[in-house]
């Protein structure tokens, strides 16, 4: 969420200022969901500006507020809730949005300047320009099309094209028109998680569609050309596609008359694009040199790299979005992750079992955990087999054997990256729930050859 708050700062499009080191508030937190709904909050000593950072995660959303100085004014999050259906419905999203606005304290809404909201990669819904009423089934990041949808993708979209990966928003355009069989007209828009909690909070979206190009990244849009590419503006479905991609923290609009009443917000507050929620974890964590990667350790695993070259090999699930000047965060996000954890561990339970382990004597299993089949990165697969086979009696190698073979993974996807030019990692900074378990750190440090410290 504070990596939303000081995108309009690492990002903004009028400064071009780099990304903020680690002191920066935005590299404190980012909602990945657990525990139940926390807040704090400190009432600033005299009106200042104030800037709002809206985090969907994969299982819950956060707010942080912070000032010109970096200092944290309100922190809050709320958890979706226990049923794995509360994460894909956007009636969750909408009242974790007005829910988190509503705890702000109103001595610091009052002195809001900016808003920015940050969603889950790729997880989009279809809704009509006119009305804003929804028109689909709200798709998540990790939803796979099924390969006949896939193989139509593919007919159009050159080799190469990220849109092919199965989990592609484009691939759940054509899962909604080929699959659902939602009729394409002239008022069906799509837009992602990020873009339709933004429109919540304006007076009138535009009826276009404006979205941001770390969003629009997996449906198609190209930052280096600044557009779509031609084979996507020759097909009929184009129509359906958002109008207006901006860079993130582009001011879009005021927030609403209704907003701004209910919850005492300036009027003149602006509502900015949005980004992905690995990318405002990357921004929140303080890297800034390249080399310097984030790992978030949160439902799932997703990497980044500061990289000097654009990376891009779909069928290994790697691409690249556009960062600032000529650089580029180069990665993807594995469906491993702490799910698995969750799977058959309380909290508790591991952190009782981590007591156990020893670092120093490998289990040797080769897991390669997954809740369910299907991978994304570092190979994309929506077959793939979770492995997680032998079981031994005792847990806590069972535990360990788990986080081994995230930490493989992980050492997987940073041999990946560099092998196809991105550049060479120097330091990995950790996010998430997964960056407090210790002798996890130095397993992966172990595996990585690089320092790994938390964000």
């Amino acid at each position: 969420a504070t990596g939303t708050a000081r995108t309009m700062e690492a990002l903004g499009t009028a400064s071009g200022r780099r990304a903020p080191g680690p002191r920066g508030a935005a590299a404190r937190s980012q909602a990945r969901g657990g525990g139940t709904s926390t807040s704090a909050s400190r009432a600033p000593v005299e009106p200042q500006a104030a800037y709002l950072g809206l985090d969907f995660g994969t299982s819950g959303a956060r707010a942080m507020v912070i000032d010109d100085r970096d200092g944290v004014l309100h922190s809050e999050k709320v958890d979706y809730g226990d049923a794995e259906e509360a994460a894909g419905s956007a009636s969750v999203w909408r009242d974790a949005l007005f829910s988190l606005l509503g705890g702000i304290p109103s001595e610091v809404t009052s002195n809001l300047r900016a808003i920015c909201l940050d969603g889950t990669s790729s997880t989009s819904l279809l809704v009509d320009r006119e009305t804003w009423s929804i028109e689909s089934r709200p798709l998540l990041y990790n939803f796979a099309a099924r390969p006949d949808v896939v193989a139509r993708v593919t007919t159009v979209a050159p080799e190469g094209s990220i849109t092919r990966s199965p989990t592609s928003t484009l691939c759940k355009l054509f899962t909604w028109l080929y699959e659902d069989s939602v009729e394409l007209t002239d008022r069906l828009l799509l837009v992602h998680q990020a873009d339709w909690l933004a429109s919540l909070l304006l007076e009138r979206p535009s009826p276009r569609g404006v979205s941001d190009y770390n969003n629009a990244l997996k449906l198609g849009y190209d930052p280096k050309i600044g557009g779509y590419p031609d084979w996507m503006l020759s097909q009929a479905w184009q129509s359906a596609l958002p109008a207006q991609v901006l860079a993130p923290s582009t001011p879009i609009g005021p927030v609403s008359r209704d907003v701004s009443s209910r919850y005492g917000i300036p009027s003149d507050c602006q509502v900015a694009a949005g980004t992905t929620d690995s990318i405002a974890a990357f921004l929140a964590a303080g890297a800034s040199s390249p080399g310097e990667a984030v790992t978030s350790l949160g439902s799932t695993l997703a990497i980044k790299v500061l990289s000097e070259a654009r990376v891009d090999k779909v069928e290994s699930g790697v691409y690249s979005h556009k960062l600032w000047g000529d650089l580029w965060l180069a990665g993807g996000a594995s469906n491993t992750g702490g799910a698995v954890l969750r799977k058959f561990f309380t909290d508790e339970e591991v952190r009782e079992l981590t007591q156990r382990i020893d670092p120093n004597a490998p289990t040797g299993f080769g897991y390669y955990p997954l809740v369910k089949p299907g991978e994304r990165f570092p190979v994309a697969d929506d077959e793939l087999k979770p492995k997680l086979e032998p079981r031994p009696a005792d847990d806590a190698a069972f535990l360990q054997g788990i986080l081994e073979g995230i930490a493989d993974i992980e050492a997987r996807c940073f041999a990946l990256l560099v092998e196809e030019g991105c550049t060479p990692v120097s330091r990995v900074l950790t996010c998430g729930g997964g960056s407090k378990n210790q002798k996890w750190t130095e397993m992966r440090r172990r595996r990585l050859g690089v320092e790994v410290e938390a964000a």
